[in-house]
């Protein structure tokens, strides 16, 4: 008897963690916009820990290539998406290589993309820096394809979301 209980719930655990992962599962998406001097990345459906604080931004130049490293303390228990935007100042003009990597939640490893721009001159210097980022998330449930609870199941999720 013993050993069927046991059995039975190794079997079902595996269902347990897949049926949690979040909308956002491997679904990141990066992308580039160049205006002027500025360049605007955005990094949209990003899996990180739900409280990140803080978001930040390393970024170094090189010969033909110019890396931006998004970086995010992990302070909570939980994970949720996000739809993430960095803006740099003062990017050197010219043709660059823009490799923008973080650590991704979902394979455990960094993950790089990488991008060719083109640079106007308009004088600027060459370092540039970081000079607006905004991050938009939890996002909202509505944004979020799941059903909803049935009406006689309480839940805690709008009382938790108002203390974030």
């Amino acid at each position: 008897m013993r050993g069927l209980i046991l059995l039975l719930v190794c079997t079902s655990l595996p269902t347990v963690g897949f049926a949690e992962e979040p909308w956002c599962w491997n679904a990141d998406e990066v992308r580039v916009q160049v205006n002027g001097d500025h360049v605007r990345i955005d990094h949209l459906a990003a899996l990180l820990n739900c409280c990140p604080d803080p978001i930040t931004y390393d970024v170094a130049v090189g010969d033909v290539t110019i890396f931006v490293e998004e970086r995010s303390e992990t302070l909570c228990n939980c994970d949720c998406c996000f739809n993430l935007d960095v803006t740099l100042e003062d990017f050197p003009s010219g043709f660059w290589i823009l490799r923008y990597r973080w650590f991704d939640i979902e394979t455990g490893e960094w993950t790089e993309r990488e991008f060719q721009i083109d640079v106007a001159d308009l004088g600027q210097p060459y370092v540039p820096y970081v000079a607006a980022q905004n991050r938009y998330g939890c996002l909202e449930t509505s944004d979020v394809p799941e059903e909803e609870p049935p009406a006689n199941q309480r839940s805690w999720g709008r009382i938790k979301a108002a203390y974030r």
